[in-house]
Parts: C-alpha cells; sequence; structure tokens
C-alpha cells in the first residue's frame, strides 16, 4: 500500500519499476493499479521474469485497465493513467503451454490503451476518451 501511495505522489519521478518475480496476484495487481491513478512518470512496470507465473487473474487485469482508462465518467477517463507504456511480461511470446502463459487473461483493451500511451502520448487522453464515450 505504501508503493500505491507512493506512486500517487506529486514528488514522484520513478520511470520504471521491476517487480519480476513476486507474484503479486490480484491484490498486489490492485494495489499497483490504484497507485497509477494520477501517476505522471511511471513508465514501464516490469511484473515478470522469464516465464514465471505472476498469479494475476482477469480480476487483477481489470484493476490495470480501469487505471489506464475509467469509463466511468468522460473526467475519470481524462485523470487517468497515461503515461505507463508498458506493463512487461513477454505477451508477444507464443508459449508452449497455455497453462504458462501469464498474458492468457489481459484484456485486449490493455494493450490498446498501453500502445495509445507510448505512441500518442499528447493524444492518448483525447483517443481513450472518444473511443469510449458516445459523442
Amino acid at each position: 500500500r505504501y508503493l500505491s501511495t507512493s506512486l500517487q505522489s506529486e514528488s514522484c519521478r520513478l520511470e520504471n519499476l521491476y517487480l519480476g518475480r513476486m507474484n503479486i496476484g490480484d491484490d498486489g495487481a490492485e494495489v499497483l493499479a490504484r497507485g497509477l491513478i494520477g501517476n505522471k512518470s511511471l513508465r514501464c512496470l516490469h511484473l515478470r521474469d522469464d516465464e514465471e507465473d505472476i498469479g494475476i487473474t482477469r480480476a487483477g487485469w481489470s484493476a490495470f485497465s480501469a487505471a489506464l482508462c475509467d469509463t466511468s465518467t468522460v473526467n475519470n477517463t481524462y485523470i487517468s493513467n497515461h503515461t505507463v507504456q508498458g506493463l512487461w511480461f513477454d505477451w508477444e511470446e507464443d508459449f508452449e503451454d497455455e497453462d504458462v502463459d501469464p498474458a492468457r487473461d489481459i484484456d485486449e483493451d490493455i494493450i490498446l490503451y498501453l500502445q495509445l500511451n507510448k505512441e500518442h502520448p499528447q493524444y492518448a487522453a483525447r483517443c481513450k476518451i472518444l473511443m469510449t464515450h458516445n459523442h
């Protein structure tokens, strides 16, 4: 919880956070996701090394999705996180055994939001608003 509070701090200058081999699970994902809301410095969150399972299910990934693009209101979408460009865990790797693939529960929207943050940082908020709210 201290990490979440530190990430939300205006004075946070952390750009990369390595949490590989920590198996943070859904509870850890939710705490980290809360910390991303309002964070303006973190670019990359490294969640795993090699092929180790990080214990995050759809519930944990949905917390990251909401932090990257809170669709509850236009204002919440606007203040969502638009700086994180990667939650690295090698989702592009081909795994021989589906049970070992830590990316199996990741919502495709997360990948899209990360891509917007990386490729169009100055327009990410506007793009997310146009994508998720009727106009």
